[in-house]
């Protein structure tokens, strides 16, 4: 707690100028100060009080009784310390119309939260926009306890100004009494008035990926932050004082709060509520106290999250169990054998009419790409896989009948080797074994794949039209996904399957071999048969995940594919550029090289690369000119890629293999992950149907997962935990 504790008061001191102020005279930085000498070394109260009223009523508004403040000038201020960089909200006329005006009390609007309170003057703010009062709490011995004391029972009103500043800005006494574990202090600002709903958002509590989107807007007084984030920050700690006390595990603290009425429920900028902290912080204790407080885990943040899915998003395995613990429905028990029911409507991905809950823990779960997640999946329910699996393998057996039958010329052409031939003369051939090739004197028939001519086509006639109605199926089928789940759903999807991706393609493909069948263009249709055959057979992988003697496998395929041969060809193009460049530049004149024009000598070296090193040397040999620096350049070239580079991308291959292999329930996740993705393939009927057929409906309507297990097993997470503790 030292470390965290710190870190407040150092960044006060590094910001603070204390030059010429006057509020660092009566209470300074170092811990002294004229008052703090005088609580010191005056006996007499009254005295003393005298004192304080003397120095500290000339910083304030009205004598000490306060004054209301249009929020815009708390805006305004605020946004100039960020450096008026970012934008106010488009009703900043509004606000400046405020500031001109400089209303009286009398002639407020009727909305008090666009005014606040405010005891200490403006122009009297320490350097970050503190008041004595912070400054007491701030160096925390018991003579400026002492000294708060008393300048809140002489000065009530000061106990609810807050920092000003856009660094700690809402920050009030009491939140930091609570970061100084002072419990009995806590109490005493309670006792006079402290407001407990306080909220502190200033840039220092505030998540450090939405620090940069820190906007004002002349509606409300706190900021505006952008809704991404990953909630990671050194004290976001939830805004409130009772959040605050949760997080830094004062149990006392919290206590007092709830007591005197804090609520637990309310939620902070990004929407979160104590709950969605705690998980984000992974305190399960203070989790489970103010639960039994009535903190609701039902509330949703700006993301959608409940508490349960943000614990899953965030793979807090320790604290997603807890939750599903306390929200689980006990029917029966039988000895050590017990049966309980889970709510299905955060769980699962289907919602209640059908639609898909991308917001789902399960979701979360399986598309996550934490380690952490792969120990979430115990329970899972799967279905529809092996029925779609079967239905991809008979296509595919149809697909490959179909092409394994193709004739590759005009079948009434029977012997090719009596078929009149010619011979041409080829100047392009640099063999000296002979310079013609053989050519057919008779065209072949362009429309032969139109008509049945052999035994064979009979089959193969009927196969293709299944190919294309099956190609055709499967279309409808993601028309329909697109329907139901709309474009962004459907294109994650494709985004998270690849092979997927690859497979529709395939069929798109199948139907523009169509019109070459039509029209008799079999080029056409045979590029358009390859594209196709080419993007079908990947589709295997996308199943095969779902096993576990080759998930794995696919996995470090995907893995090895997106990470370490994608670097090394970004690295590998480069040279290849610009030693086949130079190679082309040596060739050539040589008419027989491989290297003699520039796409050619890009193959070459490629091919060079796999280890057909003897080849291009001969090659070199025969060069008549500067063939000392090509046999230099083609050294180098062996150095730095096949030795180098290619032992660098085996040694990177090793490495991925050794991580995807170490996580033994890899196989699982994407199992679901198949599941998940089959799923959103199925009308919204369809999949209320399927929910219908492994969960139960209870009598208000809740549909829930229900489970027989051994006593034991649900017991052993609550006293692991209880051990921890």
């Amino acid at each position: 707690m030292g470390v965290k504790l710190s870190k407040v008061p150092l960044g006060v001191k590094a910001q603070a100028n204390t030059t010429g102020m006057k509020l660092y005279k009566l209470v300074d930085l170092k811990g002294g100060g004229e008052l703090v000498e005088c609580m010191k070394n005056m006996k007499d109260h009254n005295e003393l009080d005298k004192k304080i009223i003397k120095d500290v009523t000339p910083f304030l508004y009205n004598g000490g009784a306060g004054k209301k403040i249009h929020i815009s000038e708390f805006i305004k201020k605020r946004n100039e310390e960020r450096g008026g960089k970012k934008p106010i909200s488009s009703k900043e006329n509004q606000g400046k119309r405020f500031l001109q005006k400089n209303k009286t009390d009398e002639e407020e609007t009727d909305d008090p939260k666009m005014y606040r309170h405010v005891c200490w003057k403006f122009d009297e703010l320490g350097t970050v926009g503190e008041t004595i009062l912070h400054m007491c709490l701030l160096n925390s011995t018991s003579t400026h306890a002492d000294l708060a004391k008393r300048l809140i029972r002489l000065f009530p009103v000061l106990i609810n100004d807050i920092y000003q500043s856009e660094e700690y800005y809402g920050e009030n006494v009491l939140h930091m009494a609570i970061v100084n574990e002072d419990p009995a202090m806590v109490k005493f600002l309670l006792d006079h008035g402290v407001d407990y709903h306080q909220r502190c958002y200033g840039n220092f509590f505030c998540p450090d990926d939405q620090k940069d989107s820190r906007t004002d807007n002349w509606d409300h007084e706190e900021v505006d932050v952008c809704l991404e984030t990953n909630f990671e920050g050194y004290t976001y700690w939830g805004e409130y004082p009772l959040a605050f006390a949760a997080c830094v595990e004062q149990e006392e603290c919290v206590r007092i709060l709830c007591a005197k009425g804090a609520n637990p429920n309310l939620q902070d900028s990004n929407g979160n509520t104590i709950m969605h902290i705690l998980v984000i912080k992974t305190k399960l204790k203070m989790f489970l106290l103010l639960y039994s407080f009535g903190a609701r885990l039902s509330i949703k943040n700006r993301q959608g999250l409940t508490p349960l899915a943000l614990a899953a998003k965030l793979a807090r395995k320790e604290m997603y169990d807890h939750i599903i613990n306390l929200e689980r429905d006990q029917y029966w028990e039988y000895g050590v054998v017990t049966c309980r029911g889970y709510p299905l409507k955060e769980i699962d991905t289907i919602s209640e009419n059908g639609e898909i809950n991308t917001n789902s823990t399960l979701s979360f779960v399986v598309y996550g790409d934490k380690e952490e997640h792969l120990y979430m999946m115990d329970g899972i329910i799967f279905s529809l896989f092996y029925r779609r699996f079967l239905f991809f393998t008979v296509y595919f057996i149809i697909f490959v009948i179909a092409f394994a039958l193709r004739p590759g010329a005009d079948p009434r052409l029977k012997d090719f080797a009596k078929t009149p031939i010619s011979y041409v003369k080829n100047p392009n051939n640099c063999s000296s074994k002979g310079l013609t090739e053989r050519v057919l004197e008779d065209p072949i028939e362009p429309c032969y794949l139109l008509f049945p001519y052999t035994d064979y086509d009979y089959i193969r006639l009927p196969v293709e039209v299944l190919t294309v109605i099956c190609a055709g199926i499967f279309l409808t089928c993601a028309g329909k996904e697109i329907y139901y789940q709309g474009i962004r759903i459907f294109s994650m999807t494709l985004k998270r399957a690849p092979s997927k991706t690859m497979f529709l393609m395939s069929c798109i493909f199948v139907f523009t071999m169509v019109p070459g069948r039509l029209t008799c263009s079999h080029e056409y249709e045979d590029i358009m048969g390859v594209m196709a055959i080419l993007c079908t057979a990947p589709y295997f992988l996308f199943f095969c995940r779902g096993f576990a003697i080759t998930g794995p496998f696919v996995v470090m395929i995907y893995s090895m594919i997106k990470g370490d041969l994608l670097r090394f060809f970004i690295i590998y193009g480069i040279f290849l550029m610009g030693f086949s460049q130079a190679m082309y530049i040596l060739f050539r004149d040589n008419v027989c090289s491989l290297s003699s024009q520039p796409l050619e000598a890009i193959t070459s070296l490629f091919i060079v690369s796999l280890g057909t090193f003897a080849d291009f040397y001969n090659s070199i040999e025969k060069l008549k000119r500067n063939s000392v620096i090509a046999k230099f350049i083609f050294l180098v070239y062996l150095l730095l890629v096949s030795l180098l580079l290619i032992n660098m991308l085996i040694a990177m291959m090793g490495n991925t293999y050794q991580l995807v292999a170490s996580q033994q329930m890899e196989w699982f996740r994407q199992w679901a992950n198949i599941v998940l993705v089959v799923e959103q393939s199925v009308t919204p009927q369809e999949r209320v149907e399927q929910q219908k057929q492994y969960s139960q409906c209870l009598a208000d309507g809740r549909r829930v997962l229900a489970l027989r297990c051994n006593v034991d097993e649900i017991t052993n997470i609550e006293s692991n935990s209880d051990d921890e503790e």
